[in-house]
């Protein structure tokens, strides 16, 4: 593999690099990981550590989902979104419904939700065996209930009675303006032991408000059913209420309006709700205020209204909480963690969000923490694959100015849509944190090559250099990072230059960028020795003949190791992008005087832009570069150069129109893996001015021909 590339021919730059499509082929943009959604469910089982993620609506799309997905929450980082594929007639697509476990049975129950947006609502139960995967494939089994259904409706609560094996169902919505205030019971709940069976409770006392998007806990020990919050089309509700007697065993049920000690918080809706039995604590997460999304952990204690007065208590943790609403929660008892995915928010970066977070210390007894699930969300970073493994490292999230010195993998990303991200443990001296560096990938010798980059915002800018060895991570062998002090007079400090990799002649060739104050090159650099195997490095600056493109950043190259050429496109100075095709001939150094060519195609071809991607297929000659910014707006097209070396014929361009829709950005960066001719794209900025996400994108046919 080599830099964005894994042609033995060619090498392409790491920071810019990205996906192409193929004429007469159905090209598709598929993103790994559970796809955005919001009002989705979620179960946990306990023994495999395992959330089993059901449903929801894409708010992108409007789309309602029936999918099915496993994620690990075996430790703090880690995350696995393993994509299941159920046996059995799959449940129509639907968002809003209820879900509840049953750890012995290993089945998954679910009832109602809309399948519309959101009419029409649903009243079905469905059974999902073999839920967490183990052991047989998960199979969906629908069930028909005896007795008198309850109404149809979306955003009610259902919770578990593993006692009586019975679901417990209040509250919810008609998908209209209706609101309910009932309390149902389905017996048999797993499907085993007999036949499920609905029975409508009648509660004494004075009943909660009819209401939607409420939470709800559930004490099996002492039969109590205690709900919080919700909506019904108006304000949001702050009121807690025990039910006794939930399961409709043991006496009459009795519904009793808590009264909570302690500073009460926001009123909401759309939140969680999980149950501590072990302290008798209640923890609230997130849900919307009015159209605000809230991001507050709040604790309740004796929230079953016994051994003591109810009080609220607001978490105080470290890190940076969701602001998320309608998402799914669940939470690890052993190890008293909170594990959230996806869900809605009116903050843009999270608004049809998918990420996966961890709350530790969720029971707010001791210090909580929140931990992002896999990489941080990020731009300018560099990426590299190897043998179907994408590794992702440094960058910049911009909402904080954030630099970022770390290392993750995701493996198997080349043959399937699963999310495996782990963060690897590098040894050695690092380099600082920075973003907008240059570097290479020497495929064979498992080494990565950086310069330069910003280690601030926006400066100051480095021209220092580093290698990392055993950079795949694999055999036992860590990846261990080195600084690197080549001979010669180095280049000027600068970030965002293009770069690319000679694996023929081991040499890191770099072109222009931005010095982090005022200035742009135009200059070509190469360095001999690059991997700084059995030799050291070397810095020559070449001086190439002709006109050559006007100093820039953000420009995208590609490296021909046959034709020794490099193939720089649009950029910009500080102003509006540029649009012009430039081959640099002899572009290693070696075998002529280099010389600066415009290339100028058959036909019109892209708009002017910088910070987009471009990958290379050496074999074909072909140049596909997708996204980045026309000084207005962000881009997701994609067009394929053929005769991108300007070699052997005249070049031309095809847009490539995918079958689905491109994922707009800037400043991402993306692979080619020309064995399976797909192309890999990870974060950038998504939304202007500077919202970066943390998504891996696979697109299909991504060479434009085959």
């Amino acid at each position: 593999m080599k830099v964005w590339h894994l042609s033995p021919l060619s090498i392409l730059l790491v920071l810019s690099s990205v996906f192409s499509a193929a004429p007469g082929r159905a090209q598709t943009w598929t993103q790994a990981g559970i796809p955005s959604r919001f009002s989705h469910t979620a179960i946990f089982d306990p023994a495999t550590k395992r959330m089993v993620v059901f449903g929801g609506q894409n708010s992108s799309t409007n789309s309602n989902l029936n999918d099915l997905w496993q994620v690990s929450t075996s430790t703090v980082k880690f995350v696995t979104e393993t994509q299941q594929n159920p046996s059995g007639t799959i449940p129509a697509a639907r968002y809003g419904h209820a879900a509840i476990y049953d750890g012995v049975s290993n089945r998954m129950t679910i009832f109602g939700g809309g399948t519309g947006a959101p009419s029409p609502c649903e009243n079905d139960v469905w059974i999902l065996a073999m839920a967490n995967g183990q052991g047989g494939t998960p199979t969906w089994m629908p069930i028909s209930p005896s007795g008198t259904a309850p109404a149809a409706r979306y955003r009610h609560n259902g919770v578990y009675d593993p006692t009586t094996n019975s679901m417990i169902v209040f509250g919810g919505s008609n998908c209209a303006s209706g609101y309910f205030n009932d309390v149902w019971v389905l017996s048999n709940a797993n499907g085993e032991g007999g036949t499920p069976a609905w029975t409508k409770l009648s509660p004494s006392g004075k009943l909660p408000a009819a209401r939607e998007a409420s939470s709800a806990i559930y004490d099996s020990v002492n039969n109590i059913l205690t709900i919080y919050g919700g909506d019904a089309g108006g304000g949001n509700f702050g009121d807690m209420w025990t039910l006794s007697h939930a399961n409709g065993q043991g006496g009459t049920p009795v519904w009793t309006q808590l009264t909570v000690a302690g500073t009460a918080p926001y009123t909401r809706s759309g939140h969680s709700a999980l149950y501590d039995s072990a302290n008798n604590r209640m923890i609230i997460f997130g849900g919307f205020h009015a159209t605000r999304t809230l991001s507050d952990t709040q604790i309740v204690t004796f929230p079953n209204g016994i051994g003591g007065t109810p009080t609220w208590i607001k978490v105080a943790a470290t890190g940076t909480a969701p602001a998320v609403g309608y998402h799914s929660a669940v939470y690890d008892a052993v190890k008293n963690s909170m594990y959230i995915v996806a869900g809605s928010s009116s903050d843009a970066k999270l608004a049809g969000d998918d990420h996966a977070f961890t709350l530790s210390n969720a029971n707010g007894i001791g210090t909580s923490a929140w931990t992002r699930g896999g990489p941080p969300a990020r731009y300018s970073q560099s990426m590299i694959l190897d043998s179907g493994n994408v590794f992702v490292f440094d960058g910049q999230h911009a909402a904080t100015n954030t630099n970022f010195d770390d290392y993750w993998e995701t493996t198997g990303a080349t043959t399937s849509t699963n999310l495996n991200w782990t963060p690897v443990n590098v040894g050695g001296t690092h380099p600082k944190s920075r973003w907008g560096q240059a570097a290479g990938y020497d495929s064979v010798n498992k080494r990565i090559m950086l310069f330069g980059g910003s280690t601030g915002f926006p400066a100051p800018c480095m021209n220092d250099y580093w290698v990392m060895t055993n950079a795949n991570n694999v055999n036992g062998k860590k990846p261990t990072w080195g600084a690197i002090t080549p001979t010669g007079t180095a280049p000027g400090v600068r970030t965002r230059a293009a770069s690319a990799y000679d694996s023929v002649t081991n040499t890191l060739i770099l072109f222009g960028g931005f010095d982090c104050t005022s200035n742009y090159y135009g200059d070509v650099w190469v360095l001999f020795g690059a991997n700084a195997m059995g030799v050291t490095p070397a810095w020559t600056q070449l001086s190439p003949t002709g006109p050559g493109p006007i100093a820039r950043e953000s420009t995208s190259a590609v490296y021909n190791s046959s034709t020794n050429t490099l193939t720089v496109f649009g950029g910009d100075a500080g102003g509006a992008p540029f649009g012009d095709i430039w081959v640099l001939s002899f572009a290693n150094g070696q075998g002529g005087t280099p010389a600066w060519t415009e290339i100028t195609p058959s036909n019109n071809g892209p708009s002017a832009r910088s910070g987009h991607t471009a990958t290379y297929d050496s074999a074909h000659d072909l140049m596909t570069i997708y996204g980045g910014y026309d000084g207005t707006n962000l881009l997701g097209d994609t067009w394929v150069l053929s005769v991108a070396s300007g070699q052997a014929g005249t070049s031309s361009w095809t847009q490539i129109n995918p079958s689905d829709t491109a994922p707009a950005r800037r400043f991402a960066s993306a692979v080619y893996d020309p064995v399976s001719n797909q192309m890999l794209m990870f974060g950038g900025v998504f939304s202007a001015p500077s919202l970066p996400d943390d998504h891996v994108y696979t697109f299909t046919h991504a060479n434009g021909v085959q």
